[in-house]
C-alpha cells in the first residue's frame, strides 16, 4: 500500500487528521529516495493479475492503515477489553473513522492513543502503532489470531506499556519504504511523506517509478527496464535478499532501507556466520538459519523461492507445498531413493523417498509438511492472555527439513487408515 498520493492530497488540502500529521511534524523536505518510489497501483496498469494475488499475501498485509477490515480485534462491547487487573485495563474504542486504545484506572481514564498503523497480516497475530510527533510507539495490546482475541503485545510486561518506541529495523521488514530523519535524535524519528506499508512490489524489484514511465513513453519496447528482475538473481542473491528479513538478528552497517534486492547482504549489515543448532534458532525470523541445516538445502541449489510463490497466498495449501517437495523427491521403483530432478541441481545426487509402508502414495504426496516441517512453538511471538501470568506461543512451521518422529507418529494416528 502506497501512501504518497492520499498523503500529498492531505497535505495540499489542509485537512489532515490526527491520524496522518500533527502540528509538530517535522517538515521535511521529499528527496531522491522516496520520489524514486511508483506504488503498487502504478503496476497494476501492466501487471494486474499479479498485483491482484500479491495484494492477498501476508507480505503485502503485513503493514496497513487501520480500518474495520485491517483490524483483526473486536472493538464490540463486551468485546474489546484487555483487563490488567479488576481495577486497570485496555479499551479498543471506535470514533467515526478512527481507533483508539484506551487506559483505564480505579475508573478514571489516564490516557488514549490513536492507532495509526496495523503491523501483522493476522495470520498469527497483529500489533497496533501510534505516531507521536514523528516517532512510532507500540501499543500496548495486540491481537492473538489462535484465540480470536486481544492480548497483550509480544515482549510487553503484565502492564500497559505505551512508550515502547519502534526502531527503523522493525519497519524495515513489515514495510517496503519509510525515510529516517533527524539521525542524531532517540528515539527514531521518521518522516510521514512517502511511506509505502506492505512488503509491496517495489520491495523485491527496487523502486520502479524510472520503469513506470520509461514503458508509458515506450510501449513498443517489452524488455523491462530500470526494474529488478529476481528470476535473474544468483542463488546467493536470491537468499540474501530474503535473510534480510528471515535471517535472525542482523547488526545493520548502513542506514535502513538502503539495502535493495540484489545487493549483497554482508555489504549492508554484519551476518552472523555461526552455525548454530536448530534447537537454538526460532521459527519467526530465522528461516534461513534453520533451512541452512537442511539436507534439502545443503545437498541442492534450492531457494526460498524453489518452495515459495510470493505472488500468492498460499496459507494453509499444503498439498501444494508437497508437490514442490515431489519435484525432487520423485518416487522409484524400490520407493528408497530417485534421481533428482532438474528443480533441485543437485549435481547426481540422489534424494530420498518417503519410506512409511502402510502409506499410499496419495497420502505420502499430500502432507509432507507435518512431518517435516511441523508448527512449533515460536520463542519470540509470545502473547499474554487476559488471565494468564505465562505468555502463550503461536506456533509456526519450522524451515529445518527434517524427519520430526513425533510428528509423523501423529500424522499416521490422524489417518482414516488408522483407525481401522
Amino acid at each position: 500500500m502506497n501512501l504518497r498520493l492520499p498523503l500529498q492530497f492531505l497535505l495540499v488540502c489542509g485537512c489532515v487528521s490526527s491520524r496522518c500529521s500533527r502540528s509538530t511534524e517535522i517538515k521535511e523536505p521529499e528527496t531522491s529516495d522516496e520520489l524514486s518510489y511508483a506504488g503498487s497501483m502504478a503496476c497494476k496498469n501492466c501487471h494486474e493479475g499479479i498485483y491482484k494475488s500479491q495484494q492477498l499475501t501476508p507480505h503485502h498485509l503485513t503493514s496497513q492503515l487501520p480500518d474495520s477490515a485491517s483490524i483483526k480485534g473486536s472493538f464490540e462491547e463486551g468485546q474489546n477489553v484487555f483487563f490488567y487487573s479488576p481495577e486497570l485495563f485496555v479499551a479498543m474504542d471506535k470514533k467515526h473513522d478512527q481507533f483508539f486504545q484506551t487506559l483505564y484506572g480505579r475508573g478514571e481514564k489516564i490516557k488514549s492513543k490513536s492507532i495509526d498503523l496495523v503491523v501483522g497480516s493476522g495470520v498469527r497475530g497483529q500489533t497496533y502503532l501510534t505516531w507521536q510527533d514523528s516517532t512510532l510507539y507500540q501499543l500496548p495490546i495486540g491481537y492473538f489470531t489462535s484465540f480470536n482475541t486481544w492480548a497483550n503485545s509480544p515482549g510487553f510486561s503484565n502492564r500497559p506499556i505505551f512508550n515502547r518506541p519502534i526502531t527503523a529495523r522493525c519497519l524495515e521488514c513489515h514495510s517496503t519504504f519509510f525515510k529516517k530523519i533527524l539521525p542524531e535524535k532517540s528515539p527514531e524519528h521518521f518522516s510521514k511523506k512517502g511511506i509505502t506499508l506492505g512488503i509491496d512490489c517495489e520491495k523485491c524489484h527496487g523502486p520502479g517509478l524510472k520503469h513506470v514511465n520509461f514503458h508509458l513513453q515506450n510501449g513498443q519496447v517489452k524488455e523491462a527496464k530500470f526494474i529488478v528482475s529476481v528470476k535473474n538473481f544468483s542463488r546467493k542473491q536470491q537468499l540474501d535478499f530474503c535473510r534480510s528479513c528471515h535471517g535472525g538478528k542482523l547488526v545493520a552497517k548502513k542506514p535502513a532501507f538502503t539495502f535493495k534486492a540484489g545487493d549483497d547482504l554482508n555489504k549492508y549489515f554484519k551476518v552472523d556466520s555461526v552455525q548454530a543448532s536448530s534447537t537454538s534458532l526460532d521459527s519467526h525470523g530465522n528461516q534461513f538459519g534453520m533451512l541452512s541445516l537442511s539436507n534439502c538445502f545443503l545437498q541442492s541449489n534450492m531457494t526460498c523461492l524453489t518452495c515459495h510463490q510470493v505472488h500468492d497466498n498460499e496459507k494453509g495449501k499444503v498439498v501444494d507445498f508437497s508437490n514442490r517437495c515431489m519435484t525432487c523427491h520423485v518416487e522409484s521403483k524400490n520407493s528408497l531413493h530417485v534421481q533428482p530432478s532438474s528443480r533441485s541441481r543437485t549435481e547426481g545426487r540422489q534424494a530420498g523417498f518417503c519410506t512409511f509402508k502402510t502409506l499410499t502414495g496419495s497420502q505420502l504426496k499430500q502432507n509432507c509438511i507435518q512431518c517435516h516441517m511441523p508448527e512449533k512453538n515460536s520463542n519470540s511471538i509470545r502473547m499474554l492472555l487476559q488471565g494468564e501470568t505465562i505468555p502463550t506461543p503461536a506456533k509456526m512451521h519450522v524451515h529445518h527439513v527434517t524427519v520430526y518422529q513425533d510428528e509423523v507418529i501423529k500424522y499416521i494416528k490422524s489417518l482414516p487408515l488408522s483407525k481401522h
